[in-house]
């Protein structure tokens, strides 16, 4: 009697992996065009930059039209730059889901600290923001930006026993006056006009503490 011969195992099939597919491979391309602009416009500057540039640092062939299947031009790419360091601001200042807290002082705190990611990431871009700032792609994101975090920050504020009885002109100089004093030390720590003994956490608790006092006071006059 001849023994049954064992059929060999059926291995499960493999998965595909998404980013080893076309969309995949789309995905991770426009990513190194994103990261190589962004590294040459800090570097040489927007119009210091050509598309054959930024398309050999993404490992691209230059001038062979890859550049053009995910831009249209440099300043669709610089607009694209601005819009993801729009998401990571929102996310920053803790408007995706963060806010409100329950409590203002913590709620300050974590403005106060997105504030400062925010600046110190976009501080290294400086001349890059000044010089692109007159594209009209870019004027058009600067404006809605700057709407979005006003919108939202705004809304935040609406919430406060002080803000409650104001208008939206009202709460948006209140905004103006507590970011504003924040931004200032950010813009001169480390300069002859601030002392060395002002440190930040110094700083943010006396800020934090003067803004929560101020918010969680009674209604104010509209």
């Amino acid at each position: 009697m001849q023994g049954r011969s064992s059929a060999p195992a059926r291995r499960p099939p493999r998965r595909k992996d998404p980013a080893a597919g076309p969309r995949g491979r789309v995905a991770d391309t426009r990513r190194r065009l994103l990261d190589a602009g962004l590294r040459l416009f800090a570097q040489k500057g927007f119009r210091g930059t050509s598309i054959g540039e930024i398309e050999k640092a993404a490992g691209l062939a230059p001038r062979a039209g890859a550049f053009y299947r995910h831009f249209p031009g440099k300043a669709a790419l610089a607009a694209e730059i601005g819009r993801a360091s729009l998401i990571e601001t929102r996310r920053d200042l803790g408007l995706d889901g963060v806010l409100p807290l329950g409590d203002t002082r913590a709620e300050l705190i974590v403005i106060a600290r997105g504030y400062r990611r925010a600046f110190e990431r976009q501080a290294p871009l400086a001349a890059l923001i000044a010089e692109v700032r007159a594209l009209p792609q870019i004027r058009e994101l600067e404006d809605r930006v700057d709407l979005d975090l006003t919108e939202g920050l705004v809304k935040w504020l609406a919430s406060k026993p002080y803000a409650a009885r104001m208008d939206r002109a009202g709460r948006v100089g209140l905004l103006l006056s507590i970011v504003g004093s924040w931004t200032l030390y950010l813009l001169k720590r480390g300069s002859a006009a601030c002392p060395a003994r002002l440190t930040e956490e110094r700083m943010l608790a006396q800020w934090a503490e003067l803004w929560t006092r101020v918010l969680d006071a009674g209604t104010s006059d509209p």
